[in-house]
């Protein structure tokens, strides 16, 4: 298991090295003045100081090697069209909300996804199954950035049951977290469903049933275990997904997270910022899927005897 964990940890930092080199010297490709309008109408020597500044006088190879080493000190550099704050203080301002919101949705997504895929399987062809499969097929046909102003509108300007945007008490939580963990139920409930069908299928499962074991143990000891396994897979990315947030929920319930500025600073060409939160998103989404890969070893340890093969 500890050769399997450390060839995951060396996949994961060759990983992270790529994405920063290529966000870095894609950057430089991008249209436009990072300075932004203000900076046409400067005197060229004035130009040439603000450069030298953000070391932008020197070579490429030689602002990717700095750049390099910050990052590996944890410092993402200073964003262009705020001089006074850097990427790292915005992050620990923005990311916080974002971060407990997509916690939030995520425990929604999976308790919720997944019960209704068990009880789906378990009730197969009956009303119970058809009732649940509907809900799923809402939940992918609706996309969040129609269901986050829905719920805004409704259940929270006209009939009051919630309240419709901020972020300040536990019940301003409740109405982006069911907008944002909307589409991953669905996704959650009908992977489980099919998984659970298909382990159903499976000699052992009938050998259990004809020896006479109660349906609970059979769907916990035997079932879950199993079926639970193409849901793993998925939930790293799922997980990166609703942690990060979404531009629409946090600007449609006025939700101060990290989503609004990642687009703020892509359009405002801010090269530090852009490239310091795509480190940041790709550092969570490859730390997560490494813990998947952990805890996908962990639960079927056939996966850690062919990587060792």
């Amino acid at each position: 298991m500890l050769k399997y964990v450390l060839r995951r940890f060396v996949y994961m930092v060759i990983t992270l090295w790529v994405i920063i080199t290529a966000t870095f010297f894609l950057m430089k490709l991008l249209p436009g003045n990072p300075f932004g309008e203000a900076a046409a109408k400067m005197p060229p020597e004035n130009l040439a100081i603000l450069k030298a500044q953000y070391g932008l006088d020197k070579p490429e190879w030689q602002q990717y090697l700095k750049y390099l080493g910050n990052v590996v000190k944890g410092d993402l550099g200073v964003s262009y069209q705020f001089p006074t704050r850097t990427v790292v203080e915005v992050i620990k301002q923005s990311f916080p909300a974002s971060l407990e919101l997509g916690i939030e949705s995520l425990a929604l997504s999976v308790i919720v996804g997944l019960t209704l895929g068990i009880i789906a399987a378990l009730r197969h062809n009956k009303w119970q199954d058809y009732s649940s499969m509907f809900i799923a097929l809402i939940g992918i046909s609706i996309p969040s950035f129609v269901v986050a102003p829905l719920l805004s509108l409704y259940v929270g300007n006209k009939w009051g049951i919630l309240p419709p945007g901020l972020w300040e008490g536990p019940e301003n939580r409740i109405l982006p977290a069911i907008a944002l963990a909307f589409g991953t139920i669905a996704i959650l409930a009908r992977m489980m469903r099919a998984s659970m069908l298909e382990v159903a299928s499976l000699d052992y499962i009938k050998t259990a049933k004809s020896k006479g074991l109660a349906t609970g143990k059979i769907v916990v000891s035997h079932m879950l275990r199993n079926a639970i396994l193409p849901i793993v897979t998925i939930l790293g990315p799922i997980a990166v997904n609703v942690i990060t947030g979404t531009l629409v929920v946090e600007s449609v319930f006025v939700i101060p997270g990290l989503g609004y500025q990642f687009v703020s600073s892509i359009t405002t060409l801010d090269y530090t910022m852009i490239t310091g939160l795509t480190i940041f998103y790709a550092a969570i989404l490859i730390v997560v899927m490494f813990l998947t890969d952990i805890v996908y070893g962990l639960v079927d340890p056939r996966i850690r005897m062919s990587g060792r093969r």
